[in-house]
């Protein structure tokens, strides 16, 4: 069974405060008396789901379209439950009784719960999410070099509540103080996978996160699936 993880892209739903959305401009309409509907689409690079790539944080690394193909293709997988309310960090004493399975991932998922925000209260998504503190995201670039990506269900990596730990901790994902990188998917719908307890074994067999490719840009949004 394949599961959608990306939210379809939708005006007026949540976004980190001030920034731009989305805005779409009929060109041609069948109803008008044109032959095809087509449409100008102008979309802020991360709004909705989307994958950031090193060059978000660290102007020398790599733009999304550059990243090697196999940075988007996960074989396997690994769900991670660490329940957080708005405003709470994920922090390496969270991660650390995880250590063991997170060694044999390439792909890290991390349920907070905090989704269920983004219709119920989508002020608190935007303006109190959840956040992966500096200490986790340090501990997970100098511990495992076999994460490509981490998916999270909260609108970003950062709280808007600790932007300068946010930042710091974009930094360390993204490769500014390592010679290598985790790319970020924010904004996932981590909402209906089995857990563990759920379905033991290996409930989650892989996965995908497809962005735009869109050269010279530093994110772009994703479509992200996962195979059960």
């Amino acid at each position: 069974m394949i599961q959608l993880l990306s939210y379809p892209v939708r005006n007026n739903d949540p976004a980190w405060p001030g920034n731009p959305t989305i805005e779409l401009q009929p060109f041609t309409s069948i109803r008008q008396g044109d032959v095809a509907n087509t449409y100008n689409i102008r979309l802020f690079n991360h709004y909705g789901s989307h994958f950031d790539a090193p060059k978000h944080f660290y102007d020398e690394g790599l733009p999304i379209a550059r990243l090697p193909f196999s940075q988007f293709l996960y074989d396997m997988p690994l769900l991670l439950d660490i329940p957080k309310n708005a405003e709470e960090k994920i922090t390496q004493e969270d991660l650390e009784p995880f250590a063991d399975q997170i060694s044999c991932c390439d792909l890290l998922m991390i349920r907070t719960g905090f989704s269920s925000m983004r219709a119920d209260n989508p002020h608190a998504y935007s303006y109190h999410g959840p956040a992966m503190g500096s200490s986790g995201a340090k501990f997970l670039m100098d511990n495992y070099v076999n994460i490509k990506a981490v998916a999270l269900d909260f609108i970003s990596l950062a709280s808007y509540a600790d932007q300068d730990d946010g930042n710091l901790a974009h930094q360390y994902m993204l490769g500014a103080f390592h010679d290598h990188y985790i790319c970020i998917i924010e904004d996932v719908d981590l909402s209906s996978l089995p857990s563990q307890e759920e379905l033991p074994g290996t409930p989650i067999k892989q996965a995908a996160a497809i962005p735009l490719l869109i050269e010279g840009v530093d994110s772009s949004p994703v479509t992200m699936w996962a195979k059960l």
